[in-house]
Protein backbone atom coordinates (compact mmCIF):
# COMPACT_ATOMS: atom_id res chain seq x y z
CA UNK A 1 0.00 0.00 0.00
CA UNK A 2 1.01 3.45 -0.18
CA UNK A 3 2.27 5.19 2.21
CA UNK A 4 1.23 9.09 2.84
CA UNK A 5 3.10 11.39 1.05
CA UNK A 6 5.02 13.75 2.85
CA UNK A 7 4.29 16.83 0.05
CA UNK A 8 0.90 19.02 1.31
CA UNK A 9 0.36 19.85 -2.24
CA UNK A 10 1.64 20.37 -5.63
CA UNK A 11 3.30 24.00 -4.64
CA UNK A 12 5.11 23.05 -2.22
CA UNK A 13 6.52 20.06 -4.55
CA UNK A 14 6.95 23.33 -7.06
CA UNK A 15 9.13 25.02 -4.51
CA UNK A 16 11.18 22.28 -3.43
CA UNK A 17 12.12 21.19 -7.21
CA UNK A 18 13.04 24.61 -8.24
CA UNK A 19 15.20 24.51 -4.41
CA UNK A 20 16.96 21.41 -5.55
CA UNK A 21 17.31 21.17 -9.17
CA UNK A 22 16.60 24.79 -10.20
CA UNK A 23 13.95 24.09 -12.28
CA UNK A 24 10.68 25.79 -12.97
CA UNK A 25 7.93 23.25 -13.31
CA UNK A 26 4.22 23.96 -14.44
CA UNK A 27 1.63 20.94 -14.28
CA UNK A 28 1.82 18.22 -11.64
CA UNK A 29 0.16 14.97 -11.60
CA UNK A 30 0.22 12.18 -9.53
CA UNK A 31 0.58 8.62 -11.06
CA UNK A 32 -0.11 5.16 -10.20
CA UNK A 33 3.48 3.61 -10.77
CA UNK A 34 5.17 0.97 -8.49
CA UNK A 35 4.50 1.13 -4.66
CA UNK A 36 6.19 4.64 -3.74
CA UNK A 37 4.37 8.05 -4.42
CA UNK A 38 5.05 9.43 -7.90
CA UNK A 39 4.51 12.57 -9.71
CA UNK A 40 4.45 13.50 -13.58
CA UNK A 41 6.40 16.75 -13.74
CA UNK A 42 5.84 19.01 -16.85
CA UNK A 43 8.51 21.98 -16.77
CA UNK A 44 8.76 24.19 -20.06
CA UNK A 45 11.13 21.86 -22.46
CA UNK A 46 10.98 18.70 -20.65
CA UNK A 47 8.92 16.28 -18.46
CA UNK A 48 10.52 14.33 -15.29
CA UNK A 49 9.33 11.95 -12.43
CA UNK A 50 9.65 12.34 -8.76
CA UNK A 51 9.73 9.86 -6.85
CA UNK A 52 9.16 9.64 -3.46
CA UNK A 53 10.39 6.28 -1.96
CA UNK A 54 8.57 4.48 0.75
CA UNK A 55 10.00 5.49 4.19
CA UNK A 56 11.62 1.53 4.99
CA UNK A 57 14.30 2.17 1.81
CA UNK A 58 17.28 4.40 3.53
CA UNK A 59 19.49 6.67 1.79
CA UNK A 60 22.10 4.10 1.01
CA UNK A 61 19.81 1.82 -0.69
CA UNK A 62 18.80 4.22 -3.00
CA UNK A 63 22.21 5.46 -3.87
CA UNK A 64 22.85 2.04 -4.45
CA UNK A 65 19.90 2.23 -7.10
CA UNK A 66 21.39 5.14 -8.71
CA UNK A 67 24.36 3.81 -9.03
CA UNK A 68 23.52 0.47 -10.79
CA UNK A 69 21.03 2.21 -13.26
CA UNK A 70 23.82 4.55 -13.92
CA UNK A 71 26.10 1.23 -14.55
CA UNK A 72 23.79 -0.29 -16.91
CA UNK A 73 22.82 2.65 -18.85
CA UNK A 74 26.54 2.68 -19.69
CA UNK A 75 25.75 -1.15 -21.04
CA UNK A 76 22.87 -0.33 -23.19
CA UNK A 77 20.63 -1.87 -21.24
CA UNK A 78 16.62 0.30 -21.50
CA UNK A 79 16.71 2.12 -17.45
CA UNK A 80 15.63 5.25 -16.62
CA UNK A 81 17.81 8.56 -16.84
CA UNK A 82 18.07 10.04 -13.11
CA UNK A 83 18.19 14.40 -13.27
CA UNK A 84 21.53 16.18 -10.65
CA UNK A 85 20.40 18.25 -8.30
CA UNK A 86 22.08 21.48 -8.06
CA UNK A 87 24.53 20.23 -5.44
CA UNK A 88 25.62 17.20 -7.67
CA UNK A 89 23.58 14.51 -5.64
CA UNK A 90 21.40 12.14 -7.33
CA UNK A 91 18.98 12.32 -4.35
CA UNK A 92 17.96 14.13 -1.59
CA UNK A 93 16.18 13.67 1.78
CA UNK A 94 13.38 15.88 2.76
CA UNK A 95 11.07 15.45 5.35
CA UNK A 96 13.06 12.38 5.96
CA UNK A 97 12.30 10.63 2.90
CA UNK A 98 14.52 9.98 -0.12
CA UNK A 99 13.82 11.44 -3.20
CA UNK A 100 14.97 11.37 -6.72
CA UNK A 101 14.19 12.88 -9.88
CA UNK A 102 14.31 11.18 -13.36
CA UNK A 103 13.28 12.41 -17.22
CA UNK A 104 10.14 11.25 -17.90
CA UNK A 105 9.25 7.61 -19.16
CA UNK A 106 6.87 7.93 -21.79
CA UNK A 107 4.46 4.52 -21.45
CA UNK A 108 2.25 2.52 -19.78
CA UNK A 109 2.39 -0.52 -17.59
CA UNK A 110 0.59 -3.94 -17.37
CA UNK A 111 -1.01 -6.29 -15.67
CA UNK A 112 0.23 -9.37 -14.34
CA UNK A 113 -0.15 -12.15 -17.08
CA UNK A 114 -0.61 -10.22 -20.04
CA UNK A 115 2.03 -10.66 -21.76
CA UNK A 116 1.62 -12.66 -25.35
CA UNK A 117 4.60 -15.08 -26.59
CA UNK A 118 7.01 -12.30 -27.99
CA UNK A 119 6.49 -10.13 -24.86
CA UNK A 120 7.22 -13.01 -22.44
CA UNK A 121 10.20 -13.51 -24.38
CA UNK A 122 11.54 -9.90 -24.44
CA UNK A 123 11.23 -10.24 -20.81
CA UNK A 124 13.63 -12.97 -20.65
CA UNK A 125 16.33 -11.32 -23.06
CA UNK A 126 16.11 -7.96 -20.92
CA UNK A 127 16.88 -10.07 -17.74
CA UNK A 128 19.57 -11.74 -19.00
CA UNK A 129 21.41 -8.18 -20.25
CA UNK A 130 20.95 -6.92 -17.13
CA UNK A 131 22.74 -9.71 -15.20
CA UNK A 132 25.15 -9.53 -18.16
CA UNK A 133 25.65 -5.83 -18.13
CA UNK A 134 26.00 -6.02 -13.83
CA UNK A 135 28.89 -8.75 -14.11
CA UNK A 136 31.38 -5.88 -13.89
CA UNK A 137 29.94 -3.56 -11.23
CA UNK A 138 32.48 -2.00 -10.02
CA UNK A 139 31.16 -2.15 -6.24
CA UNK A 140 29.95 -4.91 -4.19
CA UNK A 141 26.04 -5.70 -3.67
CA UNK A 142 24.24 -7.00 -0.68
CA UNK A 143 24.12 -10.68 -1.20
CA UNK A 144 21.01 -13.19 -0.58
CA UNK A 145 22.12 -16.85 -0.67
CA UNK A 146 18.06 -17.55 0.03
CA UNK A 147 19.66 -20.87 2.09
CA UNK A 148 17.24 -20.01 5.05
CA UNK A 149 14.29 -20.55 1.93
CA UNK A 150 15.21 -24.61 2.02
CA UNK A 151 16.65 -25.20 6.10
CA UNK A 152 14.47 -27.73 7.88
CA UNK A 153 14.17 -24.44 10.46
CA UNK A 154 12.03 -22.25 8.14
CA UNK A 155 9.68 -24.70 6.76
CA UNK A 156 8.79 -25.61 10.65
CA UNK A 157 8.17 -21.62 10.96
CA UNK A 158 6.61 -21.60 7.90
CA UNK A 159 4.20 -24.00 9.35
CA UNK A 160 3.35 -22.53 12.13
CA UNK A 161 2.72 -18.58 10.08
CA UNK A 162 0.01 -20.54 8.13
CA UNK A 163 -1.59 -22.30 11.17
CA UNK A 164 -1.40 -18.22 13.08
CA UNK A 165 -3.84 -17.74 9.44
CA UNK A 166 -6.24 -20.22 9.65
CA UNK A 167 -6.79 -19.03 13.50
CA UNK A 168 -7.86 -15.47 11.44
CA UNK A 169 -10.51 -16.75 9.15
CA UNK A 170 -14.03 -16.58 9.39
CA UNK A 171 -17.13 -18.63 7.58
CA UNK A 172 -17.41 -16.68 4.32
CA UNK A 173 -16.48 -17.81 0.77
CA UNK A 174 -13.71 -15.87 0.94
CA UNK A 175 -12.55 -17.30 4.06
CA UNK A 176 -12.95 -20.16 2.98
CA UNK A 177 -11.18 -20.24 -0.42
CA UNK A 178 -8.10 -18.84 2.01
CA UNK A 179 -8.74 -22.27 4.88
CA UNK A 180 -8.46 -24.41 1.92
CA UNK A 181 -5.41 -22.89 0.51
CA UNK A 182 -3.72 -22.43 3.73
CA UNK A 183 -4.34 -26.32 4.54
CA UNK A 184 -3.19 -27.43 1.41
CA UNK A 185 0.39 -25.51 1.88
CA UNK A 186 0.69 -27.17 5.34
CA UNK A 187 0.28 -30.41 3.85
CA UNK A 188 2.89 -29.42 1.18
CA UNK A 189 5.55 -28.39 4.56
CA UNK A 190 4.61 -31.49 6.39
CA UNK A 191 5.70 -33.42 2.98
CA UNK A 192 9.00 -31.09 1.98
CA UNK A 193 10.25 -31.19 5.75
CA UNK A 194 9.88 -35.17 5.66
CA UNK A 195 11.12 -36.05 2.65
CA UNK A 196 12.60 -33.17 0.23
CA UNK A 197 16.39 -33.09 0.23
CA UNK A 198 17.52 -29.56 -0.83
CA UNK A 199 21.21 -29.98 -0.02
CA UNK A 200 22.67 -29.38 -3.77
CA UNK A 201 20.85 -25.91 -3.76
CA UNK A 202 24.07 -24.88 -2.23
CA UNK A 203 25.43 -25.03 -5.92
CA UNK A 204 22.92 -22.77 -7.40
CA UNK A 205 24.60 -19.84 -9.10
CA UNK A 206 24.83 -16.21 -7.65
CA UNK A 207 25.44 -13.35 -9.36
CA UNK A 208 24.48 -9.55 -9.47
CA UNK A 209 20.53 -9.04 -10.47
CA UNK A 210 17.64 -6.66 -10.14
CA UNK A 211 16.54 -8.68 -7.33
CA UNK A 212 12.72 -7.83 -7.85
CA UNK A 213 12.61 -8.33 -11.85
CA UNK A 214 9.05 -8.51 -13.04
CA UNK A 215 6.99 -7.14 -15.26
CA UNK A 216 5.06 -5.06 -12.63
CA UNK A 217 8.76 -3.12 -13.34
CA UNK A 218 8.50 -2.74 -16.75
CA UNK A 219 7.37 0.47 -18.46
CA UNK A 220 6.00 -0.42 -22.49
CA UNK A 221 5.67 1.76 -25.40
CA UNK A 222 4.04 0.23 -28.39
CA UNK A 223 3.77 -2.84 -26.76
CA UNK A 224 7.56 -3.22 -26.31
CA UNK A 225 9.59 -2.39 -23.05
CA UNK A 226 10.53 1.03 -23.16
CA UNK A 227 11.99 1.05 -19.69
CA UNK A 228 12.80 -1.25 -16.46
CA UNK A 229 12.53 0.42 -13.37
CA UNK A 230 12.88 0.06 -9.37
CA UNK A 231 16.37 -1.45 -8.56
CA UNK A 232 16.44 -0.57 -5.14
CA UNK A 233 16.65 -4.45 -4.49
CA UNK A 234 19.45 -5.16 -6.86
CA UNK A 235 21.65 -7.83 -4.55
CA UNK A 236 23.57 -11.08 -5.78
CA UNK A 237 21.33 -14.53 -5.42
CA UNK A 238 20.64 -16.98 -7.15
CA UNK A 239 19.90 -15.47 -10.12
CA UNK A 240 17.03 -18.41 -11.53
CA UNK A 241 14.91 -17.36 -8.86
CA UNK A 242 14.56 -14.27 -10.99
CA UNK A 243 13.87 -16.38 -13.82
CA UNK A 244 11.66 -18.69 -13.12
CA UNK A 245 9.78 -15.75 -11.15
CA UNK A 246 9.55 -12.99 -13.97
CA UNK A 247 8.46 -15.86 -16.11
CA UNK A 248 5.25 -16.72 -13.74
CA UNK A 249 4.24 -13.15 -14.01
CA UNK A 250 4.14 -12.30 -17.75
CA UNK A 251 2.75 -14.94 -19.75
CA UNK A 252 -0.39 -15.33 -20.13
CA UNK A 253 -0.83 -18.56 -20.29
CA UNK A 254 0.15 -18.56 -17.29
CA UNK A 255 -2.68 -16.53 -15.78
CA UNK A 256 -3.91 -19.08 -13.54
CA UNK A 257 -0.21 -20.20 -12.02
CA UNK A 258 0.35 -23.28 -14.15
CA UNK A 259 2.70 -22.88 -17.18
CA UNK A 260 3.20 -23.36 -19.75
CA UNK A 261 6.25 -25.67 -20.43
CA UNK A 262 7.19 -25.22 -23.78
CA UNK A 263 7.12 -21.54 -23.21
CA UNK A 264 9.17 -21.49 -20.14
CA UNK A 265 11.55 -23.71 -21.61
CA UNK A 266 11.94 -21.18 -24.39
CA UNK A 267 11.99 -18.00 -21.60
CA UNK A 268 15.33 -20.00 -20.40
CA UNK A 269 16.61 -21.14 -23.53
CA UNK A 270 16.63 -16.70 -24.56
CA UNK A 271 17.84 -15.94 -21.14
CA UNK A 272 21.24 -18.56 -21.85
CA UNK A 273 21.88 -16.35 -24.52
CA UNK A 274 23.44 -13.97 -22.05
CA UNK A 275 23.69 -15.54 -18.69
CA UNK A 276 25.65 -19.37 -18.39
CA UNK A 277 23.26 -22.05 -15.96
CA UNK A 278 25.00 -24.85 -14.20
CA UNK A 279 23.04 -28.35 -14.15
CA UNK A 280 22.15 -27.45 -10.57
CA UNK A 281 20.10 -24.25 -11.37
CA UNK A 282 18.28 -26.03 -14.44
CA UNK A 283 17.43 -28.93 -11.66
CA UNK A 284 16.02 -27.00 -8.57
CA UNK A 285 14.72 -23.81 -10.69
CA UNK A 286 11.00 -24.92 -10.10
CA UNK A 287 11.94 -26.02 -6.13
CA UNK A 288 14.10 -23.11 -5.60
CA UNK A 289 10.83 -20.70 -6.58
CA UNK A 290 7.87 -23.26 -4.90
CA UNK A 291 9.73 -23.38 -1.42
CA UNK A 292 9.56 -19.37 -1.87
CA UNK A 293 5.92 -19.21 -2.34
CA UNK A 294 5.71 -22.13 0.61
CA UNK A 295 7.35 -20.20 2.98
CA UNK A 296 5.18 -16.84 2.35
CA UNK A 297 1.70 -15.68 3.48
CA UNK A 298 2.21 -12.33 1.66
CA UNK A 299 -0.90 -11.74 -0.19
CA UNK A 300 -3.60 -13.28 2.21
CA UNK A 301 -1.84 -12.30 5.23
CA UNK A 302 -2.05 -8.27 3.87
CA UNK A 303 -5.91 -9.18 2.88
CA UNK A 304 -6.57 -10.33 6.42
CA UNK A 305 -5.63 -7.49 7.84
CA UNK A 306 -7.15 -5.13 5.58
CA UNK A 307 -10.37 -6.83 3.91
CA UNK A 308 -10.86 -3.92 1.27
CA UNK A 309 -7.96 -4.91 -0.24
CA UNK A 310 -9.16 -7.14 -2.68
CA UNK A 311 -5.84 -6.99 -4.75
CA UNK A 312 -4.16 -8.44 -1.96
CA UNK A 313 -6.42 -11.42 -2.05
CA UNK A 314 -6.25 -12.06 -5.65
CA UNK A 315 -2.18 -11.97 -5.37
CA UNK A 316 -2.54 -14.98 -2.71
CA UNK A 317 -4.71 -16.99 -4.62
CA UNK A 318 -2.10 -16.72 -7.83
CA UNK A 319 0.72 -17.24 -5.00
CA UNK A 320 -0.48 -20.71 -3.60
CA UNK A 321 -1.60 -21.83 -7.04
CA UNK A 322 1.69 -21.51 -8.37
CA UNK A 323 3.01 -23.10 -5.77
CA UNK A 324 0.90 -26.28 -5.69
CA UNK A 325 1.64 -26.40 -9.39
CA UNK A 326 5.20 -26.44 -8.33
CA UNK A 327 4.52 -28.91 -5.75
CA UNK A 328 2.68 -31.50 -8.35
CA UNK A 329 5.35 -30.72 -11.75
CA UNK A 330 8.68 -29.05 -10.21
CA UNK A 331 10.14 -32.78 -11.54
CA UNK A 332 8.64 -32.62 -14.80
CA UNK A 333 9.70 -29.03 -15.61
CA UNK A 334 13.51 -30.17 -14.04
CA UNK A 335 13.60 -32.98 -16.15
CA UNK A 336 12.35 -30.80 -19.40
CA UNK A 337 14.35 -28.23 -18.60
CA UNK A 338 17.50 -30.57 -18.54
CA UNK A 339 16.67 -32.28 -21.77
CA UNK A 340 16.34 -28.84 -23.50
CA UNK A 341 19.10 -26.62 -22.13
CA UNK A 342 22.47 -26.83 -23.42
CA UNK A 343 24.82 -26.31 -20.51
Amino acid sequence: MLEKTVFTNNEEIKNVIKEIYGIITGHIEKIKRGSANIYKIKAVNNAYILKEFQSKYTNVEVEKEINVINHLKLKGVKVPTYVKCLNGNYSFIYKEKTIIMQEFIDGYTMEPNKGNYEQTIESAINLGKIIQGLEDLPFTLPTSDLSSWYSKESFVNSKKKHLDILEMLNDNLIDKKIRNDINAKIKILDDVITNFDFSEMSNLSCKNTHGDYSVMQFIYKDGRINSIIDFVSACKMPIVWEVIRSYSYIDEKAKNGEFDISNFVDYVKEFCKYVNLNKYDIKYMPYLYMVQLLNSTYGYKQFLNNRSNKDMFDFGCLRTNICKYLYKNAELISKKLLEDIEL
